[in-house]
């Protein structure tokens, strides 16, 4: 018998391909409802997400799956920003200088031709080996920190190779980049999880110890011949018992950020209005939105979003919704950061404080694993390990990995299918 831990996307992945192949399983889940950081959240008529998840596609596979379980799925091109120094710029920034002022310009063009071009050993060196020392001061070095709230000195740059473009100034969409599109269904992206979940049986429940050839699930010891785990990879590490011995899950380093997302319900629809310089390029209105990345440290979040720009059905009639992303380590932001969010907000012309009438929080403590230099050896010593017990990690969590919903269902194939040879 299989069992899989997680009816995330990765999890659900592999039930689905499993059960395409007509193999028995049993997939767990400590949430009453599947589909993890990708289920839909409906409150009060508004539908909203654990921040913003997409569908990518690089695959006529996923393409086509997805089709499949959602035939009226939209393609949609992306339309998000970089906000700096008041300005709206078109992400990605190292692609659309001329939306900076006349001197970064000069600066940043100068930078990028005299950047080092040494091959880079971290993160900070691979930015400015991409795009130069004064875009990376401007956007990448401010804008990450933020992000990972860690040093980018001790960050492997391996993970990003293939999320960010390498050429700033010999650039196209449909070579550049793997976000320039997105498939999304209508009433969110927790109906394209629901969809794979449809007719698969889910135990809900907690795990409390994983041994080898056994889990114990709500009090029931269930056997295993192999397990698939797609929960974060420290909750199994602490669950994990060898010989009748506890793992030791503290003797591992591993590290990683967690991201607050404050969702908000608004009267009426966004703009930015007059007080600021809206750059806008082929037609695309910066109110229309769909992300915007904000690298400045005055501002507690590092990025917002709007659903309701994306599918207009996801917030009732003459309203609208964003979500906003702070990210965090140790200590999570107390509640007068809904405050600043709002007066930050404010300030930049998004929208009124009387126009909220909701708000709301959720807490993703595990949001970016973080690759620090010695990370992928010791994630692959545990995974070495753990395959002397028939246990598969998987998943942008359960694998300790940086990913995006495409990897996670072909993953989830791939398991699936190694488990049938």
């Amino acid at each position: 018998m299989t069992v899989i831990l997680g009816a995330g996307i990765t999890g659900l992945s592999v039930a689905y391909h499993l059960k395409e192949k007509n193999r028995d399983f049993i997939i767990v889940e400590k949430e009453k409802t599947p589909g993890g950081l990708c289920r839909n959240l409906d409150i009060n008529c508004y539908t909203f997400n654990y921040t913003g998840h997409f569908l990518h596609c690089k695959t006529p596979y996923v393409r086509n799956l997805a089709r499949k379980l959602i035939g009226d799925i939209k393609t949609i091109k992306r339309n998000s920003y970089v906000y700096l120094n008041k300005r709206i710029i078109p992400y990605p920034i190292q692609s659309n200088r001329r939306y900076l002022s006349y001197g970064s310009r000069i600066k940043t063009f100068l930078s990028y031709l005299l950047r080092n071009k040494e091959k880079p050993e971290n993160l900070e060196e691979w930015f400015v080996h991409n795009f130069g020392r004064e875009m990376h001061n401007i956007f990448f070095l401010p804008y990450n920190e933020k992000l990972w709230k860690y040093t980018l000195k001790e960050i492997s740059p391996d993970f990003l190779k293939s999320y960010i473009p390498k050429d700033s100034y010999v650039y196209s969409e449909k070579t550049g980049e793997y976000n320039a599109e997105f498939l999304y269904p209508e009433k969110g992206i927790g109906t394209l999880v629901s969809s794979i979940a449809k007719d698969i049986e889910i135990s809900h429940g907690e795990v409390d110890r994983v041994e080898k050839d056994f889990i114990y699930f709500d009090g029931e010891k269930i056997e295993y011949e192999n397990l698939i785990s797609t929960i974060p990879l420290p909750e199994l590490l602490k669950m994990l018992y060898i010989n009748g011995e506890k793992f030791g899950s503290e003797k591992v380093n591993l590290i990683w950020n967690s991201v607050l997302c404050i969702n908000m319900g608004i009267k009426g629809k966004l703009s930015f209005g007059n007080s600021i310089k809206v750059f806008k390029k082929n037609n695309l209105d910066p109110s229309e939105f769909h992300w915007i990345y904000f690298p400045e440290k005055k501002f507690p979040f590092y990025r917002i979003g709007s659903l309701s720009n994306i599918s207009h059905s996801l917030a009732p009639e003459n309203r609208s919704s964003i979500w906003v992303e702070v990210s965090y380590r140790e200590n999570k932001p107390d509640k007068s950061i809904v405050d600043d969010v709002i007066k930050n907000l404010e300030q930049i012309g998004l929208l009124k404080r009387e126009a909220i009438e909701h708000i709301s929080q959720v807490d993703i403590p595990y949001a970016y694993p973080i690759y620090y230099k010695d990370c992928e050896n010791i994630v692959q010593e545990i995974r070495n390990f753990l395959k002397k017990y028939n246990i598969t990690l998987a998943g942008r969590f359960g694998d300790w990995k940086y990913s995006y919903m495409e990897e996670s269902i072909l993953e989830g194939k791939k398991v699936a299918l190694e488990l049938c040879r």
